[in-house]
């Protein structure tokens, strides 16, 4: 892993979060880390691994994201303003 200054850790924390901010990534839901994997790796163009995952765990850790276990697997949510899901109208239909 390339040795990188923490200020420019920071520069691309703050565009990761804007970037998914202006993309409405919120409305995602539950993801895998695969998939939010991929999205840094287009944002900051960078494609070391650890140097993705460092980034994906400081925007962890500033609580941006909700962390789900479903099984075996951990499922994201980016939700940096703390919104509650918009609940479903149960329907029920009879013939």
């Amino acid at each position: 892993m390339m040795r990188r200054n923490t200020e420019e850790g920071e520069d691309y924390i703050k565009l990761v979060f804007l970037y998914m901010e202006y993309r409405n990534t919120f409305n995602l839901h539950f993801q895998r880390y695969g998939h939010f994997k991929q999205m840094i790796r287009y944002i900051t163009n960078i494609t070391e691994p650890a140097w993705i995952r460092w980034i994906f765990q400081k925007l962890l850790n500033r609580k941006y994201f909700i962390k789900k276990k479903s099984g075996k697997m951990t499922l994201y949510h980016f939700n940096p303003y703390n919104k509650a899901y918009p609940k479903r109208p149960l329907i029920i239909t009879f013939d």
